[in-house]
């Protein structure tokens, strides 16, 4: 179902399911993050529902609660992203490590990347997009830089993410999650 008009990256509450018809598939870029084959085929067949509570703290920052499950999977982990690009360490067992993230509201010139920068709808590029940093340094080291916002798919507006993963060896890969709106 398409994302409301009045849900925006202002706005970005919800309840978000991955749409695997619109989306890449993550299986490259996983295995590329040191995910194993079977953890890869398993993620493939499973069904993956967002929950995004969108909110300000007590200094006024944005901050999204985000509550992901995965059907058949583990028990989901609550993950809270503060728009203020300070770095934070949280612990992701699907990557056997600590990893350091920090995310902010950017205008799209603000992005050096291209591929993270195209489809989004017009209140996006208004209010600008989430964007999102992410590096693990272990055995399969590598970075993303992610922006999240609203974009448009066959006239439907979506929650879309686009990934730009750097590897160890400086290879590039690219990736779109596309979410459908629940409620």
């Amino acid at each position: 179902m398409a994302v409301p008009a009045h849900i925006t990256t202002l706005n970005l509450n919800g309840k978000f399911q991955m749409n695997k018809s619109l989306s890449d598939s993550p299986d490259d870029m996983l295995s590329a993050q040191g995910v194993g084959w079977i953890k890869r085929k398993a993620m493939g067949a499973a069904s993956i529902t967002v929950t995004i509570t969108h909110s300000k703290n007590n200094a006024g920052v944005d901050t999204l609660s985000l509550v992901q499950v995965v059907s058949g999977g583990d028990p989901a982990e609550p993950e809270e992203k503060t728009l203020d690009w300070e770095e934070k360490t949280k612990e992701i067992k699907l990557f056997g490590g600590p990893c350091v993230t920090r995310s902010k509201r950017v205008s799209l010139d603000e992005v050096q990347e291209s591929y993270l920068k195209e489809g989004w709808s017009a209140d996006t590029l208004e209010h600008g997009c989430i964007l999102v940093h992410l590096a693990y340094e272990g055995k399969h080291g590598w970075k993303t830089e992610q922006t999240w916002g609203i974009g448009e798919i066959n006239g439907e507006r979506r929650h879309i993410r686009r990934i730009a993963l750097t590897g160890t060896k400086g290879e590039k890969l690219y990736n779109r999650i596309v979410y459908d709106y629940r409620e």
